[in-house]
């Protein structure tokens, strides 16, 4: 379902020159299981907003379980869809409740990246942060609990 990602991020990355361009391009397809180049369409009516009828094409020709989206509301009743619809907060939170240890130990090495930006003297603001301003509010609590566990005792 990064299909939807991939053509945003193409087209805000367009301007860049060719060669850093097709450098990006490789490292999208060699961090991604299946990239679809195509796909069957089809009439789905339960859509609320038709311009994302392609999203919904591209998650049933590839049988996703499910779709990330923040926009739940546009893909009407939930009930009709194959595929479970998730926002990103909601699903952080879901593999959070699964693998606990595994979110503790990624939020440990994004906060060591975030740290080495900000000593570098970026504007960064912490990882917490960054993932309220990213629409995951409850996630973000979840890592600040991560970071906080992660620092030691008091």
């Amino acid at each position: 379902m990064l299909d939807e990602t991939h053509r945003v991020w193409r087209r805000k990355h367009s301007s860049a020159g060719g060669e850093l361009r097709r450098n990006r391009e490789k490292v999208f397809r060699e961090n991604f299981d299946e990239i679809l180049e195509d796909w069957t369409g089809g009439e789905a009516p339960n859509l609320r907003n038709k311009d994302d009828q392609h999203v919904h094409n591209a998650a049933v020709y590839s049988h996703a379980d499910i779709l990330l989206t923040m926009n739940i509301k546009d893909f009407g009743d939930p009930d009709l869809l194959p595929y479970d619809l998730y926002t990103p907060d909601e699903f952080f939170c879901l593999v959070e409740s699964s693998h606990l240890f595994v979110v503790r130990e990624v939020t440990r090495t994004q906060n060591t990246y975030w740290q080495s930006r900000r000593a570098k003297g970026d504007s960064v603001t912490s990882l917490a942060e960054a993932l309220e301003k990213a629409g995951c509010p409850k996630f973000a609590a979840i890592v600040a609990e991560h970071l906080r566990v992660l620092s030691g005792p008091i």
